[in-house]
């Protein structure tokens, strides 16, 4: 069913915008033609139209909407009509008003629609639209009731984000008796502390209104807004609000058309100001038109609710008068929600709210809040005494009982997710955010169990990345889940770092009777970087030596010590200078290694049994027995680095132990928490503790205040326990076997695409072949994915490594497997799955995985041979995949 939506431009200055744009040839400037096009275009269209002899200005269409399907595929279109008067002059001269209204409407009809929807000023003259729809066969509304809806749950999501309770605040409603500030101030009223009524001046209605709903009548928008927390404004005036007028922390939901608070943009970064009443469109609506594609995808509520109508095919008067039922109005919201409207969208002066304004207005309520629950009984941080008006007692008692509910128990992870994506990219990491959103490689995990995750939309996922080895035992092992849950129960200490705790002690003998030979005291931290520092410190100190050696292509952690023997530039420059003394020597050459060692320069030599972030690189079999004797003839101190492939990951307890290696020092860390305590360890020999601590005025000298707490060593116990007695190495041996069969398997059929599959044990890598360079520069031209916001110089670097990043999406995606790639060689794709994982699951992998190398492959190849020969006009030679010339043009054959 067609629609047709009438407006009035704003301002002579919009008038004159939509008028340069006339038949769409603006638009089509701006997107395709360049700058000295645009300008003589603007020239010439103001030289014509400055001529006094124009003649008066005519209804007109100023926009089509086409193919606008709702997500339940039902599909309208419609027209946006113009009359030629600015708000100010239908206020002024409502009967012409009217009368192009009327023409608008005529037009509409010949064009086949059966619904038309008044827009702003359009919508107020003539009783609310109930004068038009008097005089016209068409269905008519003034689209007042999906507005007052779309109002309201703005405010209900911004107070959600702001964690703001109305049952506890003033708000004021500025602009009755007008029927939408009405409407909204009915349905506020029952669920607010204290509610205000601001009128133009005194009149009947609104103090009747006002009578209504216990509420007080003001005509002093300054006064409201002094002590309102919470505005609604919705006049026809415009600019009637001053931003200096309002409290810290406002929330003001300005519906009024022009907008009735004062200013462009926000000019204080303690308040929020909405542009509310707006709806955002479905996904599925086409955003060829001025309308739709310009704001963000969002609309007015007026436009929303003609449109819904026109969608559900209801010829009827809908929103007219000053009177609107809330049913209707729930109604209407209801019927938009279902064809895929949303109300989450918040605007402010048009703009998405920027994160930094969020997080000042939350930090003004979060402020309020500790203030009033420090104050005396009955202080209220709004400046009243805390008298709740009679009609909010109730609202309030139930909102009261779910805060004080909320203070005890953990808040549902189902309703935290809704929110998790914006948080996390409002206070934590926006890049993140924005990468794994726009190429498709990220998630909101909710729930995790054995070898799986679970999104919050219930979708199941096969985990490959295993927090990068923190996860060998899978999500929450029962027996980890049941150890934990009885340490609490005992109400086993938290934290006593100057006393004895017996399960810190417990764990430490595990450690030392488990690990290479030699290693007999324990040191506990948080994590496997603190552990690498703990080593570096004792080894300065044991040693006596100031320098550091590692390896090329090394991952050992990002404070400053472990980064200063992290092989990464771009992980080590933005800090220089680090530790001085640190070098590295090429992983794997045993040469290399004698001879820097010969120096007698460094106090320890540290070193991955596998590198892990590098790539997943094995060293030659009898390198880190090399490595060892090396370090015995230069009096330089082993230190191995097993805080990713201990417990299990490479097949053996330790690789170190598989190595037959006795380190010095050991760093451990990541699944020594069992998948759900963070703790790292260090180990080392008495001796050298003895040496470095073993006074009563060096015993302190490196400490951590949370290294050993009570749950991390419950956790670590449970985790080894299980480790050895379930003999997952055991299991990471064979299901590495079998998966490294596969993958070399699936290499041999895909030569091209993959490079080299190697690892060991259940710490493997798929290397990637890089895009041709063909590819990735015509790649370049463009936008990768959205990706070009959150590049910047890595462009070159992040088109190379494409193939990871498509496999990562793909897998994801259409199969169910989170992979991730190694962060220091990003085209190595992980293969890294808990240590408890199945036969039938490593095949379920290698399944998906042949699926997406076999259409990486193909996808790349035809890339190449459109771009390398059909474009050039070079159709002699194929290219990475069978290309032949037909008629022409390239034809892949895959």
């Amino acid at each position: 069913m067609k629609f047709a939506f009438l407006i009035h431009p704003i301002t002579s200055d919009t008038q004159s915008l939509f008028q340069i744009d006339d038949g769409g040839q603006f638009r089509k400037l701006w997107k395709q033609a360049s700058v000295l096009e645009i300008s003589d275009y603007l020239q010439s269209w103001f030289a014509a139209t400055s001529n006094p002899n124009r003649g008066p200005g005519q209804v007109r269409v100023i926009d089509e909407f086409t193919d606008l399907y709702s997500v339940n595929g039902t599909v309208t279109e419609g027209r946006l009509y113009e009359i030629p008067m600015t708000a100010t002059e239908i206020k002024d001269d409502p009967n012409t008003a009217i009368a192009h209204i009327q023409r608008a409407i005529e037009m509409a009809q010949e064009w086949g629609a059966k619904i038309v929807g008044l827009g702003s000023m359009t919508g107020v003259v003539g009783g609310q639209g109930a004068y038009v729809a008097e005089r016209t066969s068409l269905a008519v509304t003034t689209g007042n009731s999906l507005t007052v809806y779309a109002a309201l749950e703005n405010l209900r999501e911004a107070c959600r984000q702001l964690e703001m309770d109305p049952s506890q605040e003033t708000v004021a409603v500025i602009g009755v008796p007008g029927s939408i500030a009405s409407a909204v101030a009915r349905m506020l009223a029952p669920s607010v502390r204290e509610l205000i009524l601001v009128a133009r001046q005194d009149n009947l209605r609104g103090r009747k209104l006002a009578e209504s709903l216990d509420a007080e009548l003001l005509t002093d928008i300054p006064a409201a807004a002094a002590r309102a927390q919470i505005i609604i404004s919705a006049t026809s005036t415009g600019a009637c609000i001053n931003q200096a007028d309002l409290r810290r922390g406002a929330v003001v939901l300005d519906v009024g058309v022009p907008a009735d608070v004062r200013g462009r943009s926000l000019e204080r970064n303690d308040v929020l100001v909405i542009s509310a009443g707006l709806t955002g469109v479905p996904a599925t609506m086409s955003r060829d038109s001025h309308v739709l594609g310009f704001y963000f995808g969002v609309i007015p509520g007026c436009l929303g609710e003609t449109i819904n109508l026109a969608l559900e095919e209801r010829c009827e008067n809908y929103s007219l008068g000053r009177d609107l039922e809330p049913a209707r109005i729930r109604e209407i919201g209801q019927i938009a929600r279902r064809n895929g409207f949303d109300f989450s969208h918040i605007l402010s002066f048009g703009q998405p709210v920027a994160d930094a304004t969020w997080a000042n207005v939350m930090k003004v309520h979060a402020q309020r809040r500790f203030r009033a629950s420090r104050g005396p009984a009955g202080h209220h941080a709004n400046g009243t005494n805390g008298t709740v008006h009679p009609r909010a007692t109730a609202a309030s008692e139930r909102i009261q009982s779910l805060l004080r509910q909320d203070r005890t128990r953990l808040p549902e992870i189902d309703e935290l997710a809704t929110r998790a994506e914006t948080r996390f990219a409002r206070y934590i990491n926006p890049v993140l955010a924005g990468l794994g959103r726009e190429a498709g490689i990220g998630a909101t995990f909710v729930r995790g169990e054995g070898c799986y995750l679970w999104d919050e939309k219930g979708r199941k996922y096969l985990d490959f990345v295993a927090g990068f080895g923190s996860v060998n035992l899978g999500h929450n092992h029962p027996r980890v889940v049941a150890a934990v849950q009885e340490a609490l129960t005992r109400q086993a200490p938290g934290f006593i770092p100057s006393g004895i705790n017996p399960y810190t002690a417990a764990l430490a003998e595990k450690l030392v009777s488990l690990t290479p030979e030699g290693l007999e005291m324990v040191f506990y931290c948080n994590s496997g970087t603190e552990a690498v520092e703990a080593a570096l410190k004792l080894a300065r100190l044991a040693s006596g030596r100031p320098g550091f050696l590692s390896c090329d292509g090394s991952y050992h952690g990002k404070t400053f010590g472990s980064l200063s023997v992290t092989s990464n530039i771009s992980y080590q420059k933005p800090f220089s200078p680090l530790l001085p003394g640190c070098e590295s020597v090429p992983y794997g050459n045993a040469a290399a290694l004698r001879e820097a060692l010969a120096t007698r320069r460094y106090g320890a030599f540290i070193v991955e049994p596998v590198q892990g972030e590098g790539g997943m690189h094995l060293p030659p079999a009898d390198y880190l027995q090399a490595a060892e004797r090396l370090c015995r003839e230069s009096k330089t101190l082993f230190i191995v680095d097993e805080v990713q492939t201990g417990f299990g990951r490479t097949g053996s307890l330790f690789a170190s132990t598989a190595a037959n290696v006795r380190p010095d020092l050991m760093c451990l860390a990541k699944s020594l928490g069992g998948g759900m305590m963070p703790i790292g360890a260090m180990l080392c020999r008495g001796e050298l503790w003895r040496e470095a601590y073993g006074s009563i005025n060096t015993f302190a000298l490196h400490t951590s205040t949370f290294g050993g707490g009570s749950l991390a060593c419950v956790a670590g116990l449970a985790a080894v326990n299980t480790l050895v007695e379930e003999d997952l190495a055991r299991n990471a041996s064979e299901r590495g076997k079998q998966l490294l069969e596969g993958l070399l398997q699936i290499q041999a059929d895909v030569p091209e695409y993959i490079r080299e599959v190697r690892g060991q044990g259940l710490m493997m890598g798929v290397e990637l072949t890089p895009l041709t360079p063909i590819v990735a520069k015509h790649l370049k031209r463009a936008d990768l994915m959205g990706l070009l916001q959150y590049l910047g110089n890595s462009l070159d670097d992040i088109t190379r490594n494409l193939p990871a990043i498509f496999q990562m999406q793909m897998l994801l995606k259409y199969h169910g497997i989170y992979a991730q790639m190694t962060r220091s060689h990003p085209l190595v794709l992980r293969v890294q799955p808990p240590l408890t994982i199945t036969e039938q699951q490593a095949d379920a992998f290698l399944a998906a995985f042949r699926k997406t190398c076999t259409a990486g492959q193909r996808v790349e190849n035809m890339f190449d041979a459109i771009i390398s020969h059909a474009i050039a006009g070079d159709h002699s030679k194929p290219g990475r995949g069978e290309a032949v010339a037909c008629n022409g043009a390239s034809s892949v054959i895959p």
